[in-house]
C-alpha cells in the first residue's frame, strides 16, 4: 500500500530538467490575474516592503511542474544561505503566548483549544526550541525545507499517521510520507529533523540549524527574513517578466474612462517594483506577544544594495529639527510627528508618481456624474495646484509635520495640526478660491480670510452652522463647527473643536523655538482612554462603560505606537499593541455577547 501511493505520487512529481534558467515563461494562475488586477488598477503599491514580499510570494506559488528538479550535487547552484527564513517560536512559546493574549481578551476558550490541538500533534518534538522553514536557491529555483526540533522524527510521525498515513524507510534511513500529491523526504539530523521534497536538498541543512535563525527563533511568535539577492538576477529578471506579463493581463480586462490613467499609474508602480526587486537587499519582520512587557509588537527592518539608487534614497532621509515636535505629548488622545530630509532621488520619484497620478485624479472627475464642465474645469484647476505646492514643498528638500488630538471629559475635543509647506501665500489663496467657488451653494460655510496675525501667521476662519437636530456633533462643537487656519511664510497650520485655536496658537509659539532632532523620522502614538471618557461623556453607553472599566483595570491606558528610524541603507519600523486595547476590545465583544437574546452567538 506504501509502495503504491509512493508510485502514485511520484508519477505527478516533477521530473528532472536541463532546461536553462530563464529560458522557460511560469504561466500566471487565474489566481495570480486576480491579485494583479487589484493591485494595479487600485495603485496599492506603495512601499519596498510590500513590493518586496510580493515578489517572494509570486516566486514561491510558481507550480511545481514549471521548476526544475533540483539536486544538491549542482554546486554552482546552490546558493550559502537560504533566501528566505520563517520561524515559529516553540511550541511551549505559543501555546503561553497564545494563552496569555486570550485570557487578556477574554476568550481564554479560544487559547485552550489552541494548547488541546498542540498537545495532540507535537508530541516527539522539543517543546522549547523553535520550528523553521528555510529556502535556500538550487538550479535558480527555490526548495523550502522544513526543520523540526526532535531527535526522533518517527514518534513525530506515528502521531500523524491519520493525517499522512504510515511512513517508508529507504535504505539510507530517508524517510517518505505523502502530503496530499507530494512526496516529503524526511532525515534526522541530530536533534533536528529536516524535511523536503527533494530527497538531495536536504543535504542542504546544516547540522545545527539554529545558526541560522539570530535574531529569531524565541525571540518572536513568527518571523520572516529574505534576502532578495540571494536569488540569482536570471530568476529576479524572470520575477519581473512575469509581473509585467500580469500587469499586460490585468490592463485587458480594464475597460472604461479611466483605463488610460489606471495604465500609466499601473506603469509607474511596475518601474519602482522593478527597481525594489533588483536593489532590496534584505527584508525582515517579527511579531511577537510579549508577556513581560504587557504588549504584542510587530517589528521589520527594510534595506537596499548599498551603492544602489534606493540605497542612497533611505539614506537620504535622516531626523531633523521640527517646527511641530510640541505634538508629542503624553496627555495626547493621539499623535503624528514626522520630521526627515529627502534625498534629490526621492524627490525625483516623487514628483513622478504625482504625476502619474494625476492622470487616475483627472479621468475620475471627468466621470463624477453631477459636475458641470465648468465644475470639472475649476476642481482639476483647484488639484492641479495642490500638487504643484506638493511637489514643490517636497522639492525643499525636507518633510516636517505633526498633528495633535486632545479629548477630556471637561475641556472638551481640540484637534490640531501643522505642517511645512514651500509656500504658505499659496495655501491661503487655494482655500479662498475654495471659498469663491463655493460661497453660493445652499448651506455653504461662511469663510473669514486674514482676520489676524499671530507670530508671523496669518490667521483664517471658516464656520459652519450645525443644525439643531444634531444634538451630538453640537456637545462636541457647539452651534457652530469653527475651523482656525493659519497660513505662514513657509508653514499651515488647521485646527478645531472648543478652544483649538488656542491650541494653535501654542504649536506656532513653539515652532519658534529650537528643538533636538534626536527622535525617530516618524512616530505616532494613541491612547484610547481619553477617548473613550470624552465619548461616553457625549452619548453613554453600556459598551463604552465597559470598555472604560476593563482600561482602569489595565496596566496601561489602551496604548498604540508606531515608530519609525532611519538605518543604514534602508529603515525600520515597531508596532506595538498595549494590554490595555486587547482587555477594552474583550470587554467590548463580552458586552456585546450579553446583550444578545438566550441562544444567540
Amino acid at each position: 500500500m506504501i509502495a503504491r501511493r509512493y508510485s502514485l505520487a511520484r508519477q505527478i512529481e516533477p521530473s528532472n530538467s536541463n532546461t536553462p534558467v530563464g529560458s522557460f515563461a511560469l504561466p500566471v494562475t487565474a489566481s495570480q490575474r486576480k491579485v494583479f488586477t487589484m493591485v494595479f488598477s487600485n495603485r496599492l503599491i506603495r512601499r519596498g516592503l510590500m513590493a518586496s514580499a510580493m515578489a517572494m510570494g509570486l516566486l514561491l506559488s510558481a507550480p511545481n511542474s514549471c521548476l526544475p528538479q533540483a539536486s544538491a550535487q549542482d554546486n554552482d547552484a546552490a546558493s550559502d544561505e537560504p533566501v528566505l527564513v520563517v520561524t515559529l517560536g516553540s511550541v511551549n512559546k505559543l501555546t503561553q503566548d497564545i494563552n496569555y493574549v486570550t485570557g487578556v481578551a477574554g476568550q481564554a476558550q479560544a487559547g485552550g483549544m489552541f494548547g488541546l490541538l498542540a498537545g495532540t500533534f507535537t508530541q516527539g518534538l522539543d517543546m522549547t526550541r523553535p520550528i523553521g522553514v528555510v529556502v535556500p536557491m538550487v538550479n535558480g529555483m527555490p526548495q523550502p525545507l522544513a526543520l523540526l526540533p526532535t531527535n526522533d522524527i518517527k514518534t513525530v510521525l506515528k502521531r500523524l499517521e491519520a493525517q499522512t498515513g504510515p511512513y517508508d524507510e529507504e535504505k539510507d534511513g530517508t524517510l517518505r510520507i505523502i502530503v496530499g500529491a507530494n512526496v516529503v523526504h524526511i532525515q534526522q539530523k541530530g536533534d533536528w529533523a529536516v524535511m523536503g521534497t527533494a530527497k538531495d536538498v536536504l543535504a542542504l541543512a546544516p547540522e545545527d540549524p539554529s545558526t541560522l535563525f539570530d535574531g529569531m527563533g524565541n525571540n518572536y511568535d513568527i518571523a520572516v527574513r529574505m534576502k532578495m539577492q540571494q536569488i540569482p538576477a536570471e530568476t529576479r529578471g524572470m520575477l519581473t517578466t512575469q509581473l509585467k506579463m500580469g500587469f499586460e493581463q490585468a490592463m485587458a480586462l480594464q475597460n472604461g474612462p479611466d483605463a488610460e490613467a489606471s495604465r500609466e499609474t499601473a506603469e509607474n508602480a511596475i518601474e519602482q517594483l522593478e527597481q525594489l526587486i533588483e536593489d532590496t537587499d534584505q527584508l525582515q519582520f517579527g511579531f511577537n506577544i510579549d508577556q513581560a512587557k504587557q504588549k504584542i509588537s510587530i517589528g521589520g527592518s527594510y534595506t537596499a544594495v548599498a551603492g544602489s539608487k534606493l540605497a542612497t534614497i533611505y539614506d537620504g532621509v535622516k531626523a531633523i529639527p521640527s517646527q511641530f515636535a510640541s505634538v508629542i505629548r503624553e496627555d495626547a488622545a493621539a499623535y503624528v510627528h514626522q520630521a526627515a530630509s529627502i534625498s534629490p532621488e526621492a524627490i525625483e520619484d516623487t514628483e513622478a508618481s504625482m504625476e502619474a497620478s494625476m492622470g487616475a485624479v483627472r479621468t475620475a472627475l471627468d466621470s463624477q456624474a453631477g459636475l458641470t464642465d465648468s465644475q470639472r474645469d475649476h476642481i482639476n484647476a483647484l488639484v492641479d495646484r495642490v500638487i504643484e505646492l506638493s511637489v514643490k514643498s517636497a522639492a525643499e528638500g525636507k518633510s516636517d509635520l505633526g498633528a495633535l488630538l486632545l479629548a477630556d471629559e471637561d475641556d472638551g475635543f481640540k484637534f490640531v495640526f501643522g505642517a511645512f509647506v514651500a509656500d504658505g501665500n499659496e495655501v491661503a489663496a487655494i482655500a479662498k478660491e475654495v471659498a469663491e467657488k463655493v460661497e453660493n451653494e445652499p448651506g455653504a460655510p461662511e469663510f473669514k480670510f486674514d482676520i489676524g496675525d499671530y507670530n508671523g501667521v496669518t490667521m483664517h476662519l471658516v464656520e459652519a452652522d450645525i443644525p439643531a437636530s444634531q444634538d451630538e456633533a453640537r456637545r462636541m462643537f457647539g452651534n457652530k463647527l469653527r475651523v482656525h487656519i493659519g497660513t505662514g511664510k513657509q508653514s499651515m497650520y488647521l485646527a478645531f473643536g472648543k478652544g483649538s485655536d488656542s491650541l494653535m496658537k501654542e504649536l506656532i509659539d513653539s515652532g519658534k523655538k529650537k528643538n533636538s532632532a534626536d527622535r525617530p523620522v516618524g512616530q505616532m502614538r494613541m491612547t484610547m482612554m481619553p477617548m473613550l471618557k470624552y465619548a461616553q461623556s457625549i452619548a453613554s453607553t453600556d459598551t463604552l462603560a465597559a470598555m472604560i472599566d476593563a482600561l482602569t483595570r489595565s496596566p496601561d491606558q489602551g496604548d498604540m505606537s508606531i515608530v519609525a528610524e532611519s538605518i543604514e541603507n534602508g529603515q525600520k519600523f515597531s508596532f506595538d499593541i498595549g494590554e490595555g486595547i486587547l482587555q477594552a476590545i474583550g470587554a467590548a465583544v463580552q458586552q456585546t455577547q450579553q446583550a444578545l437574546p438566550a441562544g444567540q452567538f
